[in-house]
């Protein structure tokens, strides 16, 4: 951490990292709290975001094609009590992405991961070790773009921009959510979760809706990768 980083973090809390939608490009370091202050601002006086904040979205699966999906807390200011994505978390500023993620896995699930970035690293290390998943998930970069997402904030709606590094791992363990993070654990087929959005949309993060619906193909691609090594 550089004595700027320590100073941010000393004096404003977590330091994340965001991006003028007009310029996408250009990292700002902003406090995370200053940060959806202002993007709540913005939004109630022009119905749409200025910035986007920096976000890994992880869909991990198991051996046999099922997603888990996480049970947010009652405590989170975000989306309180709605089923979504496996992990998510904010990028903090210093930070990468794959390192965001390898921190978020053990942070919300207790799992440790290895990130790969891509295809040929990622089937790889997978045939190497696909005999540790019961212990270990391994994990890949799939995609990253920008994307406006609905989040329940105060009771209210809100369209946050968010700069989303999307992943898909494989683990076949035990899950040991972590108190205040994840309320409980559900897992779907990729059939199961789009049937169960679409009949109770309410009880479902925009996240899940929207990565779904932009993904699929993309995570039907990586279970046909996966189900070589189910056995």
């Amino acid at each position: 951490m550089t004595k700027e980083q320590k100073i941010s973090k000393d004096r404003y809390g977590e330091v994340i990292n965001t991006f003028l939608l007009s310029d996408p490009d250009t990292v700002i370091p902003m406090n995370r709290k200053e940060f959806y202050e202002e993007q709540i601002k913005v939004f109630k006086k022009t119905g749409k975001p200025s910035r986007a904040c920096e976000i890994v979205v992880l869909f991990i699966f198991n051996r046999v094609g099922e997603v888990i999906i996480q049970k947010r807390s009652f405590d989170k200011n975000h989306n309180p009590g709605l089923l979504d994505k496996s992990i998510g978390g904010h990028i903090r500023y210093g930070d990468t992405e794959d390192f965001s993620v390898m921190v978020e896995t053990v942070q919300e699930l207790q799992i440790p991961s290895f990130v790969l970035k891509n295809e040929v690293d990622f089937k790889k290390t997978l045939s190497l070790l696909c005999s540790y998943l019961s212990t270990i998930s391994i994990v890949k970069h799939s995609k990253s773009k920008i994307f406006n997402l609905e989040r329940i904030i105060n009771n209210e709606t809100i369209i946050i921009a968010n700069k989303v590094h999307i992943y898909f791992g494989i683990y076949d363990g035990r899950i040991r959510p972590v108190d205040r993070e994840a309320k409980g654990i559900l897992y779907y087929s990729l059939d199961e979760l789009e049937q169960e959005v679409k009949k109770f949309p309410d009880t479902f993060t925009n996240d899940v809706m929207v990565f779904l619906k932009e993904f699929k193909p993309e995570m039907k691609k990586f279970l046909k990768t996966i189900s070589r090594y189910n056995n």
